[in-house]
């Protein structure tokens, strides 16, 4: 099939509740997914705090794509934005991947990217800042427009969410097939998926709902409580979107300070396990992907 005839995923990872581990799962889940699929994936950091960029680039490399303004910033509006009160004018056209894209991994036959990111922005506080949503249509639209584009070129578009409903959200709601939901066991984690319905189910803007699809995180350094597993499960809403495979309690998930990159390209203990787990993911997620 041509690739403007299939179907991209835009998979947002997203809860309302903070701490619930999207920036590990966008980060190594999604380095995983190109393992397994053969698929190649764009990940976009479209946090503030820009957690998922500082996981997977050095300072260093980061410091230089923000100087050459390879960010996501570039994305929503021309790096020469006036201030952080102010949305450009007559902005023009989305950039190319080229100018923002930061290529981590390429195939082995020389065939093209196979993992790329969009770094994050601490600039994207500003959408946060603006109180005429009129202002931001513009915004909105270059982003959509750069999707688009961007599903061109990749089989799967991944967007790293800040856990707010915000204008940030709302753009990646509206390019979304599909939500990607990680919940821990703690008495808020039903919570946050139910005020996450309930945002998009009040979005009259956007027709089709992305499918949501729950996974429950169980690290690191933590272990799912069995009652909160069986009372998720038992939801009559949440309980048949909710993947029967949980991602393990591993250490090897965690941040570590100076420590860059995707634990399964390590050489280092238990990462087999950690592998095996995630594939399992990967291949439940498949089918909801159409794959």
């Amino acid at each position: 099939m041509a690739r403007d005839e299939r179907i991209v995923p835009v998979i947002s990872v997203l809860n309302m509740k903070g701490g619930v581990g999207k920036t590990t799962i966008s980060a190594h889940l999604f380095r995983h997914m190109v393992d397994v699929t053969g698929k190649s994936v764009l990940i976009i950091d479209f946090d503030p705090q820009f957690n998922l960029t500082q996981t997977l680039m050095s300072q260093a490399l980061y410091q230089k794509c923000r100087d050459q303004n390879r960010t996501v910033f570039s994305v929503m509006e021309p790096p020469t934005a006036p201030s952080l009160f102010t949305i450009t004018k007559n902005m023009g056209p989305p950039p190319s991947l080229d100018e923002v894209m930061w290529k981590l991994f390429y195939w082995r036959d020389g065939s093209g990217t196979a993992l790329g990111i969009v770094p994050g922005d601490f600039r994207m506080t500003k959408y946060t800042l603006v109180d005429d949503q009129k202002m931001l249509q513009p915004v909105q639209k270059r982003f959509i427009e750069f999707i688009e584009k961007a599903k061109e070129e990749f089989d799967l578009i991944c967007i790293d969410c800040n856990p707010s409903s915000s204008f940030m959200s709302l753009c990646a709601l509206t390019v979304s097939s599909h939500l990607l939901i990680p919940v821990r066991s703690d008495r808020y984690s039903i919570l946050g998926l139910e005020l996450l319905d309930e945002f998009v189910s009040g979005l009259s803007a956007i027709v089709n709902k992305p499918k949501q699809i729950v996974l429950i995180n169980g690290g690191p350094g933590s272990s799912v409580d069995s009652n909160f597993e069986r009372t998720l499960r038992a939801n009559s809403k949440f309980g048949p979107k909710t993947l029967s495979t949980i991602l393990k309690s591993s250490t090897l998930l965690g941040a570590k300070e100076g420590k860059v990159g995707c634990a399964t390209d390590k050489k280092l203990p238990h990462v087999n396990g950690l592998r095996n787990n995630l594939t399992k993911i990967v291949n439940e997620l498949k089918p909801h992907l159409g794959w």
